[in-house]
């Protein structure tokens, strides 16, 4: 593989600040990252993954008792666990932990997005190779 110096010595500057001593693993690492946001970006829906789905909102305004279970029950074949944090008076961190095919990530993902209170919903995936 070759690749122009500028780029290089900032993937070694990078690899170095994360703690790789070893560029092998690092490549491998970054591959493994490319690959699985390319299968959720515009991979194929069907194909297996797993990961978490952060949700940070406002527990005045999103409604986890009725909404947020409701959803969470009509997709537990794919949810694992979940975990809850109170942040302070106003704001929850919520995370839940899915496996399963990426088209149903994908749909939990937006029917939790869509209600009221959440501020912010990230899913980190990773696919099953």
């Amino acid at each position: 593989m070759s690749l122009p110096p500028g780029l290089l010595s900032e993937f070694d500057k990078s690899m170095k600040k994360a703690g790789f001593s070893d560029r092998s693993k690092a490549i491998q690492t970054a591959l493994h990252s490319f690959i699985d946001q390319n299968d959720w970006d515009k991979g194929e829906d069907s194909r297996n993954g797993a990961g978490a789905i952060m949700m940070l909102y406002d527990n005045h305004a999103y409604s986890h008792d009725d909404a947020g279970t409701h959803i969470q029950h009509r997709y537990s074949d794919i949810i694992s666990a979940t975990t809850h944090m109170h942040l302070d008076h106003d704001n929850c961190l919520e995370t839940i932990m899915v496996r399963g095919e990426i088209r149903k990530i994908k749909e939990l993902a937006k029917s939790l997005s869509e209600n009221r209170g959440i501020k912010s919903l990230k899913v980190h995936f990773v696919a099953i190779i």
